[in-house]
């Protein structure tokens, strides 16, 4: 008998206690101004008086107010990311006002390197040795923007969407992308969170901060990415607070985050909750190839996608300890998730789909987390523990077939089952054990030692009455096959600070391991092979990161990498159905060079530029091996170089311009199989490789009332036309880098170019900034966007999103 799981109802029940705090006779005020050391206005700087524990943020002229009935004497604390905290003792017990300056100056002790986009850390940017781009996302909170959008924004970094909420993505960083970039939650892997956290679908209210590395990982990352990493990071609120956000748009789209954090007075015990709801029709209109009935010719027609629909439920509730004698902080979490998404197509969108889908959830993942200092504070150790089983389930069962207006026919053959032509009834259960061990020691105080060690083990055991099935008089389901896979990857570095601070050097080792156990089966007859196979696979890498500061304003980052990146499970194992195992298949292994030049003034304007070179073998592919199957080969080499520009510049305190572009030129080479080497030489199909972003943010105060502020933003995103599969190097256009000219191809094989903009407003009532209200117009001119393998995404589409702190 089959279970099949269409929802999960996560109840979560919390009570807050109030305190009654009686007023006292008089009201002070504390208000100022923070500024930079050259004498320009820091906004959103955080403000605390630590033992009344009230907090506010400076507005966009760094100006603050706070009121207090305390008659005792305070400390306030002054913090913004990448300068100096500020701490003045403040004497409450004289009933006057207090009117205070602070000016800031930059950080000196090291942090996570960082590189913030649109917002406010500049300056730590400065300090770091391995590069990275920062999406301040705690900054455009308000802001009815997804994560693809904010980081499509930023130079090198494309993502391309198969569809709209909820759908696949494809990660490109400075020309790697797919399954090359790894995806971490607070610095961990997310393989054990499935679709849960889809950059696609995850709210930015639920995040501090995204990082993205290309090329040299920091140490404590420390996993078997080829080409880069996005880690997504977990609002960091110290203080009591409730968050409610409520996004409606077009399509029928739905957006719903809850966030609650409560620390006892003490700081010694916390609780919370993280969660959010997504739900769309993704119903937007595409340009189809629908069948002419009496002609059979496909004419291009407008039509409304009917079966696209996407839903998501997302809970988390965790709570922990902070600063006993036991543990700096211990952490436990449960996690639950529930997504159903239509398949309106495949993946080329050839044709439409009206019944199938798929669906995943789990009832509960458990994490533990645990940080603790031993010996007099100079070694740090972070370890993390889950463990996760997660289902899934694809259903393409229907008889018969619908057309691009939603129409139901019936079948031309009674017997075919399934509208994608291959019928499934996919149930599977991936289990998966992670384990990720962090320590630092700090040498002195020029040198540090940091060690990570990641452990995954995943499993995989289903079922699927309608797939692939093995050959013989006694046919086994594929999907029946043991499935093992064990990877561990452990990474050792030096950091190093010389020269009064002005060189910083990192220099890692990596030892990357994994071992296989499963079925295969043969190719030429089909037939399940008598033994078990087991393979294992082992390696080194090697990557070393350094940074000079000429001067104050200046630097330079020179980093290279011999990296890897160890099959994934289903690339080796298959997939249990129509993708075969390949237990020969090898690692890719990639060598990067990175160079970068950067300069500014803070608070006027910061220029970086960075030119990168990548030389890739044995890159992982999938290829047909006959009408029925596929398989993971190593088949392509590929080499490249690219440069990227990045410039944020603030003229006047209301006015923030920025812009960058990105330009990467990868192409095949040493092309062994003859039938292709026509092909030596070609650009890497279905990537972009000229893109870039204009933006301008105004900022107003005061407009209808005394505290309100208004921020207008406008952006625009270009992207020059690719081509959708490889085509020879004679036949590109003739023009400088090939933005010029026009291509020898047939049409359909070209990614048109494509200018998109979207502008919005958003308005907060109050300095305290708790309640803002943002409306929002993207594709405002309804262009049409090809995005990943020319699937169209949603045009012109309008956004209203309410977003509410409450602070306690």
């Amino acid at each position: 008998m089959k279970y099949l799981y269409h929802s999960i109802v996560l109840s979560i029940f919390f009570s807050f206690i109030t305190t009654e705090v009686k007023a006292q006779n008089t009201t002070k005020r504390i208000h100022g101004q923070v500024l930079f050391e050259n004498k320009t206005a820091i906004p959103y700087a955080n403000i605390l008086l630590v033992g009344a524990n009230l907090q506010t943020q400076t507005d966009l002229q760094g100006k603050f107010t706070l009121t207090t009935n305390s008659s005792k004497s305070d400390t306030l604390k002054v913090t913004y990311m990448g300068m100096k905290t500020e701490n003045r003792i403040l004497n409450l017990q004289q009933n006057k006002d207090v009117e205070l300056l602070f000016i800031l100056s930059d950080e000196s002790v090291e942090i996570d390197e960082v590189k913030v986009y649109k917002t406010s850390a500049n300056r730590a940017a400065k300090n770091e040795t391995i590069k990275a781009e920062i999406v301040d996302t705690k900054a455009v909170q308000g802001q009815a923007a997804t994560l693809v959008e904010l980081m499509n924004q930023s130079a090198g970094v494309r993502i391309r969407q198969t569809g709209g909420l909820g759908a696949n993505t494809n990660i490109m960083l400075n020309g790697f992308q797919g399954k090359a970039i790894k995806i971490f939650k607070d610095g961990i892997p997310t393989d054990y969170l499935g679709n849960a956290f889809n950059i696609s679908a995850i709210p930015i209210n639920m995040l501090e901060r995204v990082e993205v590395f290309k090329g040299v990982l920091p140490a404590n990352l420390g996993a078997d990415a080829l080409g880069g990493a996005v880690n997504m990071v977990s609002r960091a609120d110290q203080q009591r607070y409730l968050a409610l956000s409520y996004e409606i748009s077009s399509f029928n789209t739905h957006r719903i985050s809850a966030n609650l954090l409560y620390n006892t007075p003490n700081q010694k015990v916390f609780w919370g909750l993280n969660s959010f709801y997504n739900y769309s029709d993704n119903n937007y209109d595409v340009t189809a190839g629908v069948p002419d009935q009496e002609t059979a010719n496909v004419i291009p027609t407008r039509v409304k996608l009917f079966h696209n629909t996407y839903k998501q439920i997302y809970g988390e509730i965790f709570a922990g300890f902070h600063n006993l004698s036991w543990a700096d902080e211990f952490r436990v979490g449960l996690t639950s998730f529930y997504i159903k998404r239509d398949n309106q197509f495949a993946a080329l969108m050839e044709k439409p789909y009206g019944a199938s889908y798929n669906e995943q959830y789990t009832p509960v993942i458990p994490t533990i987390r645990y940080k603790k200092k031993f010996l007099e504070d100079r070694l740090d150790v972070d370890q993390f523990l889950v463990y996760s089983k997660i289902n899934s389930l694809h259903d393409d069962t229907l008889v018969g077939f619908y057309d691009w207006f939603g129409n139901y026919h019936d079948p031309i053959n009674e017997n075919q089952r399934g509208e994608s032509g291959n019928a499934s009834l996919l149930d599977v259960w991936f289990t998966n054990f992670t384990s990720r061990t962090g320590a630092n020691y700090t040498i002195s105080g020029s040198h540090n030692i940091t060690f990570n060690v990641i452990y995954n083990a995943y499993s995989r055991n289903g079922k699927d009455p309608y797939g692939a099935k093995s050959a013989g008089e006694n046919p086994v389901d594929l999907q029946s096959l043991p499935a093992d896979y064990n990877k561990a990857v452990a990474t050792l570095g030096l950091n190093s600070v010389l020269m009064e601070e002005k060189l910083r050097n990192t220099f890692q080792v990596k030892f990357y391991y994994a071992d296989m156990v499963g079925q295969e089966v043969d190719i030429n007859t089909a037939m399940l092979k008598a033994a078990t196979t087991k393979t294992n696979v082992s390696t080194l890498g090697v990557a070393e990161s350094l940074k000079y500061d000429w001067t104050r304003q200046t630097f330079m980052r020179i980093s290279g990498e011999l990296a890897t990146r160890l099959p994934e499970q289903s690339e080796i194992l298959g997939d249990g159905s129509f993708a075969l195992s390949n237990f020969s298949l090898k690692p890719e292994r990639s060598m990067n060079g990175n160079i970068g030049f950067g300069t500014g003034k803070q608070g006027l304007f910061d220029l970086e530029l960075n030119a990168f070179y990548r030389i890739t073998k044995d890159l992982i592919h999938s290829v047909p091996v006959n009408l029925i199957y596929t398989q993971n080969v190593n088949v392509e080499q590929v080499r490249g170089i690219g440069l990227e520009a990045d410039l944020h510049v603030t003229p006047i305190s209301w006015l923030r311009l920025n812009g960058n572009f990105t330009y990467q030129d990868f192409r095949l080479y040493h092309v062994e199989n003859p039938l292709i080497r026509y092909l030596e030489g070609a650009r890497l199909r279905n990537m972009p490789f000229f893109f870039a972003n204009l933006g301008v943010d105004v900022h107003f105060s005061k407009i209808f009332n005394k505290q309100d502020q208004l921020k207008m933003y406008w952006n625009m995103g270009y992207v020059h036309q690719y081509y959708l599969d490889y085509i020879p190097k004679n036949t590109e256009p003739d023009g400088f880098l090939g933005l010029w000219g026009k291509a020898k191809v047939n049409a359909p094989n070209i990614i048109p170019t494509q200018t998109i903009q979207s502008a919005g407003v958003l308005w907060t009532p109050w300095n305290s900034r708790l309640l803002s209200v943002n409306f929002e117009c993207k594709n405002i001119f309804d262009k049409t966007i090809y995005d990943n393998f020319r699937v169209q995404n949603a045009g012109r589409s309008f956004h209203l999103k309410l977003n509410y702190i409450l602070k306690y």
